[in-house]
C-alpha cells in the first residue's frame, strides 16, 4: 500500500499512493520523494502522484495564492479577478462560490493557510497534531503517516460506521485513524504560522430557504445543472455518463447529449439472472432518441456481489462498495474501453431530490394538521401502513429534540431491533439500530452508548439545529458524497474521471434552499426534478416511479461466497479490536444464505471495513 520509507526532518513515514495534497506547518526544507512543490519555492504544501488534466487549478498573485483541488469550472479570469478582490477586502468565501466543486486552500504571503471543503462533503481535509506540528493532506491514510500513527485505528469510529452510519453526530470529525480530524461538508480549517494550531469553523451550511417556493427552486437548479453538465462537456475531450433508466443518471444523460451535440456514449447495467428492472427502461428511452448510444454491461456469476474482495485496492477510508467491487471493476472497464475521459454519474440526486421520511416530523410546525393528515393517509396507502401510525410518528418526532434522541440511541444500541428497519423506523431523527447492532461486543455497544449520551449532553447545550427532514437530507447528501468520492477513487486506475454533477455546490445551494417538506408529493417522485427539466428530458424519464433493485443479486452473490465469507469473518480483525463477534455474524450470513432478511448495508459496511483494515495494518495479502 506504500512507497519505501522516507524520512523528513524528524519524521519517518511512508506515502501512501497518491494523487494528494499535503503540507506541514512549520514546513520541512526536504520534501519527501516523490512529493514535490506545489508553487516553485513554497515547501508548506506539496503533490504526489498521477492528477487529471484540470483536477489542480492554481491561480496567484504577489500577496495570496489559491489551488483548487477537484471539478473547478471557473474560468480563470474570474479566479485572477476574485483572488485580487479577496486580497483587497479579505473576504476569501466567494472564492468558494465558482463553478463545480473542490477543496480551496488559500495559501497568504507569510505562510497563513485557510482551507474550505466543499458543500457536499466531497473534497475533505484531513490533519492532526504531531507535536508542534500541524499536518495536513488531501489523504487520511498521509496524515496518519506524516504523524507516525499508521496503526492507531478508532475502533469506535469504526464501530459507529459499521452500526449507525445514519447519525454522524456520533462521531463528528473523527476518522478510522485515532489521531486524524476531518474537516467535514462547508467547513473551514486556518493555520495561523505564528502557532501552527488549526482552527476550524462551519462557513456555509445549505439550508432552506423558508420564502423559496417550488417553481423558483426549481428555475435556480434547471439553470445551475445545465450549467454544471455544459462546462464539463465543454472541457472533455470524452464524456459518457451512466443511464441506468432512472430519473437522475438520465436525466443527466440527455443534458450531457444536448450539450455535446454528438451522440453520447451512455452506460446500463444488467445482470441476466438477477434482473434489477433498469435495462427495459434504459432500452426504452434509448429507443426513441439518436442522442444516446447505449451499451448495456451484463454481469455474470463472476461479478456477484461478495467476490473478489480483496481486489478492492487502497481505500483512504472504509469503502462499503468494496462489496460490489468486481460488478464496478467490470463497469469500469466497459466504460473505460473506448478511452479515457470523463464519466457522470447521478450520484446525490436522491440525497437532494427526495424527501426523507423524516420530513413528516416538519409538518405539524409548517404545514399544519390539514397537512399531515393528508399526507399521513396518502403515504399509508401506498406504502400499506396504518396512517394513523403514520401521523403518531410525525407528531412524535416533532415534539423529540435531538438531545432526546441521542438518549434514545443510547438505549437502542442495548435493545435494537430484531430485523433491519423499515419505512416506518425512519420517521425519525434516523432509523433505530437494527439487528446488525448484535454483532458488536458489548463492550463496543457500551462505548457507544457512552458516547450518545456525551453527544446528547452536547446537543442540549448547543441548542437546535436543522429540522429532522433537513438534517436527514444534508446526512443524506454527504453520505452520497463519500460513495462518489470512493467510486472515483476506484476509478481513477481505469482512466474514468467519475464526476457528480449533482453534488456541485450551486446544485446543492438550489436543491437544499428549498424546504424539504416542499419536496415532498406522495403522488410524484422526485417532482422538483420534474418541473426543473420538464421538456429538456423526456416525460417517460421523468414519469418513472419505481428504482433498480439489487437484492437479488445480494442474495446470489451472499450464496455463491458464502464459505468465503464465513472464513474472512473467523479471523477478521474487526474481532481483534474488540469491535464484533464473528459467530453473530455468521449467523446473519446464515439466514441470509437461507433466504431471510438481511441487513445488506450494513454487512457491505463491515465487509469495507474489515478489506481496508487488512491492509492497513498489513495483513491483506497473507488473508
Amino acid at each position: 500500500m506504500a512507497t519505501a520509507p522516507v524520512s523528513a526532518g524528524k519524521l519517518a513515514f511512508r506515502l501512501p499512493p497518491g494523487p494528494a495534497i499535503a503540507g506541514l506547518w512549520p514546513p520541512e526544507s526536504e520534501l519527501p520523494a516523490p512529493a514535490s512543490e506545489v508553487w516553485p519555492a513554497e515547501p508548506r504544501l506539496w503533490s504526489w502522484g498521477a492528477w487529471y488534466d484540470g483536477e489542480l487549478r492554481t491561480v496567484a498573485c504577489p500577496q495570496a495564492r489559491i489551488l483548487a483541488v477537484g471539478q473547478c469550472l471557473a474560468d480563470p479570469g474570474r479566479m485572477r479577478a476574485d483572488l485580487a478582490r479577496s486580497v483587497r477586502d479579505g473576504d476569501w468565501e466567494r472564492t468558494t462560490r465558482w463553478p463545480g466543486a473542490y477543496l480551496l486552500l488559500v495559501l497568504e504571503n507569510g505562510g497563513r493557510l485557510t482551507a474550505y471543503t466543499d458543500l457536499a462533503g466531497q473534497f475533505p481535509l484531513y490533519y492532526a497534531r504531531h507535536g508542534e506540528r500541524t499536518i495536513v493532506s488531501t489523504l487520511a491514510t498521509a496524515v496518519a503517516a506524516l504523524a507516525g500513527r499508521r496503526e492507531d485505528i478508532d475502533a469506535l469510529a469504526l464501530a459507529a460506521h459499521i452500526v449507525c452510519p445514519g447519525v454522524p453526530e456520533l462521531t463528528a470529525d473523527r476518522t478510522a485513524f485515532a489521531a486524524v480530524r476531518r474537516l467535514g461538508p462547508g467547513e473551514a480549517l486556518r493555520i495561523d504560522p505564528a502557532t501552527n494550531t488549526p482552527t476550524r469553523w462551519t462557513y456555509a451550511s445549505p439550508e432552506p430557504d423558508g420564502d423559496m417556493d417550488g417553481d423558483e427552486s426549481a428555475g435556480l437548479l434547471r439553470a445551475s445543472l445545465t450549467e454544471a453538465v455544459a462546462l464539463r462537456t465543454r472541457g472533455a475531450n470524452r464524456i459518457t455518463s451512466d443511464f441506468s433508466g432512472g430519473m437522475d443518471s438520465t436525466s443527466l444523460a440527455f443534458l450531457t447529449a444536448d450539450a455535446a451535440r454528438t451522440p453520447l456514449d451512455a452506460f446500463v447495467y444488467h445482470h441476466p439472472t438477477a434482473p434489477a428492472g433498469d435495462l427495459e427502461h434504459a432500452l426504452r428511452y434509448a429507443a426513441d432518441t439518436t442522442a444516446i448510444r447505449l451499451h448495456v454491461t451484463r454481469g455474470s456469476d463472476a461479478t456477484l456481489p461478495y467476490a473478489d474482495l480483496d481486489t478492492r485496492g487502497t481505500a483512504d477510508q472504509p469503502d462499503p462498495a468494496t462489496a460490489a467491487v468486481a460488478r464496478l471493476r467490470l463497469r469500469l472497464a466497459d466504460i473505460a474501453s473506448g478511452g479515457y475521459g470523463v464519466h457522470l454519474t447521478g450520484e446525490g440526486g436522491d440525497a437532494l431530490l427526495g424527501a426523507p421520511p423524516a420530513h413528516l416530523g416538519e409538518l405539524p410546525g409548517s404545514g399544519g394538521p390539514r397537512r399531515l393528515a393528508q399526507d399521513a393517509m396518502a403515504f399509508g396507502r401506498l406504502r400499506r401502513v396504518s396512517p394513523a401510525r403514520v401521523a403518531h410518528l410525525a407528531l412524535r418526532l416533532a415534539r423529540t429534540p435531538l438531545d432526546r434522541a441521542l438518549r434514545d440511541l443510547a438505549a437502542q444500541l442495548e435493545r435494537p431491533l430484531p430485523r433491519p428497519p423499515q419505512w416506518l423506523d425512519a420517521i425519525a431523527w434516523w432509523p433505530p439500530p437494527g439487528v446488525e447492532a448484535t454483532w458488536l461486543t458489548a463492550r463496543a455497544r457500551r462505548d457507544l452508548a457512552e458516547l450518545a449520551a456525551e453527544r446528547a449532553a452536547q446537543a442540549r447545550r448547543d441548542g437546535s439545529g436543522p429540522a429532522p427532514g433537513t438534517r436527514a437530507a444534508l446526512c443524506e447528501l454527504r453520505n452520497s458524497a463519500a460513495v462518489h468520492r470512493q467510486l472515483a477513487d476506484m476509478a481513477r486506475p481505469f482512466g474514468v474521471w467519475a464526476q457528480a454533477p449533482f453534488l456541485d455546490g450551486d446544485v446543492v445551494r438550489a436543491c437544499m434552499s428549498l424546504p424539504v417538506p416542499r419536496k415532498a408529493d406522495p403522488f410524484t417522485v422526485k417532482p422538483l426534478l420534474r418541473a426543473a427539466l420538464a421538456g429538456a428530458v423526456p416525460d417517460a424519464v421523468l414519469n418513472r416511479r419505481t428504482k433498480g433493485d439489487y437484492a437479488v443479486e445480494g442474495y446470489l452473490g451472499v450464496r455463491r461466497a458464502a464459505t468465503d465469507l464465513r472464513a474472512r469473518l473467523a479471523r477478521s480483525p474487526l474481532a481483534d479490536l474488540g469491535v464484533v463477534e464473528p459467530t453473530r455474524i455468521v449467523a446473519a450470513l446464515d439466514g441470509a444464505v437461507n433466504g431471510l432478511a438481511a441487513p445488506f448495508p450494513a454487512l457491505d459496511r463491515l465487509l469495507g471495513t474489515d478489506v481496508w483494515l487488512g491492509r492497513c495494518l498489513g495483513s491483506g495479502e497473507a488473508r
